[in-house]
This record gives C-alpha cells, structure tokens and sequence, in this order.
C-alpha cells in the first residue's frame, strides 16, 4: 500500500473513533456525569449500546438510525459528528504532510497533541451553542500542554508559547472589560478567554491574535446574516466560541497565506 494512503486511511478511521467519543463528550460533560462510565447507551430507553453498534459510522447504518432495543430514531447529529472528525483529521494531516520534510518522535508528539486540541473544537463548540459554556477540560490542560511542548525542537520555542497566551487570552480579555463597559452586560465569557490563551500556548501568538481577527470577523457575518434573515435579534446572546474556532482552523491552515498576502497590500 501506499504509504500517504496508509497515513490517510489510518488518520479517518482515528478520526472517526475520535467523533465517536465526542459525541459521548457533548452528551454527558454539561451534564457533570462521567466519561468513563457508565459504557455507551441509549438516550431514550438507556440500555447499554453493543460494542459491534458503536462502531463510527457503521454502527449507525446498522441500526438504520434507530436504538436496537427501543427503536427510538438515533439523532443524525452523531454519525455526522463522526464523519466531520474524521474529515477534519485528514484535512490537518495533508496539511501537515504538505510542510513537513521530516518526521521525529519530537514532531510527531507536538502534531499529535495539537491535532487532538483542534479536534476537540468540534464538541467544544456544540457544546458552547446548546449551553453557553466552553468547559475547563478543552482549554487548561491544553494551556499547559502547550507550556510543556515548546522545551522540545519545534517552531513554537517556550518565549513564543508564553507571549502566545499573552496576546491570545489576554487580548481577548481585555476585548472582553472593554466590550462589558459599552454594552454595561457581559460580553466575553472566560472561556472564550481560555481558548485562546490555549490556542497561543500551542500555536504563538502570530496565530492567535489572527484567529481572533477571523473569529470576530466570521462571528459579525453571522449576525448581520442572521440579523437579516430575522433569525436573531439585535440584542440576542450568541456563542462566540465557534467563531474562535473557525477563525483557529483557518489561522493553521492558511495562516501564513493571510498574513503574506496583508503584508503584500501594506507593502505596494
């Protein structure tokens, strides 16, 4: 076999087990129940959910949808949610394959953990758009993470992770003081906060004040489309976490592109 076809059809199958565990994420984290126990199981009738039924993707043309014990209609929103992971794991992994012309245990590790974080924006942000809430377990660990990895050979040395979540999570939260003063409510929950002091502390902070310029401008588009269509109001709560997290996944993968092409402009 090929070996860029091996890398690829290993990174879907590893994403689509990832999706798999994510829909257990966004099901049970807001609630505080845990994610290791009790095993898989039915929403509606909660019988336990066979192992050969909780294959990615599979299991839910097996069941055609449906809960094998009570028949209940299994939300599309799972294999979706299965298939989206695995999509965006190849999509990082071309990306990374593309600009890497060596591979180590000491790069590999450092890819392997950011990939992960960068997965993990799929829950992350359902989870923000049913409940408002970006929860610690997607942000601190990461943070430190992100500490510990620049001390290995990379591009991101332990100076640039620090000023990462500086500009990252600091910018956002003095976006947020400022924003509160205007608009004498809320306006920057500190979750949005510690995603982006994660997303410097992994990445630097090239990449993180550009993720919030993106996020900003994705998140004005959606309101004003919104807005439009009379789907929101003027003064209606929205989730800005999704946006950090579109404006994340287009800071990694065309983040040097963006920033060429605005030093292009300054420079003609």
């Amino acid at each position: 076999m090929d070996p860029a076809l091996f890398i690829y059809t290993l990174l879907f199958l590893f994403g689509s087990a990832i999706g798999s565990f994510f829909n257990v994420l966004i099901w049970r984290i807001p609630r505080g129940e845990s994610i290791v126990v009790p095993s898989s199981y039915c929403p509606s009738c909660k019988t336990p959910v066979k192992p050969f039924y909780n294959i990615p993707l599979l299991g839910y043309v097996l069941t055609r949808g449906r809960c094998a014990h009570c028949k209940m209609p299994v939300s599309l929103i799972y294999p979706c949610i299965e298939l989206l992971t695995a999509l965006c794991a190849l999509l990082f992994g071309y990306h990374f394959l593309s600009i890497t012309k060596e591979i180590s245990v000491f790069t590999t590790l450092p890819v392997l953990v950011k990939l992960s974080w960068l997965l993990l924006m799929i829950p992350m942000s359902i989870i923000d758009i049913r409940h408002y809430i970006i929860p610690d377990q997607f942000t601190l660990p990461f943070i430190l993470a992100g500490l510990a990895l620049s001390f290995l050979p990379s591009d991101i040395t332990p100076v640039n992770s620090l000023l990462g979540i500086a500009a990252g999570g600091g910018s956002l939260y003095l976006i947020g003081i400022l924003g509160s003063w205007i608009l004498k409510k809320e306006a920057m929950g500190g979750g949005d906060v510690k995603l982006m002091a994660a997303f410097g502390a992994l990445f630097g902070w090239q990449g993180a004040l550009l993720s919030i310029m993106l996020g900003a401008c994705l998140g004005s588009l959606s309101g004003i489309g919104m807005m439009f269509l009379k789907h929101a109001k003027i003064d209606q709560k929205i989730p800005f976490g999704p946006f950090l997290a579109g404006g994340i996944w287009i800071s990694v993968l065309f983040g040097d592109q963006i920033i060429n092409w605005y030093i292009s402009l300054l420079t003609v």
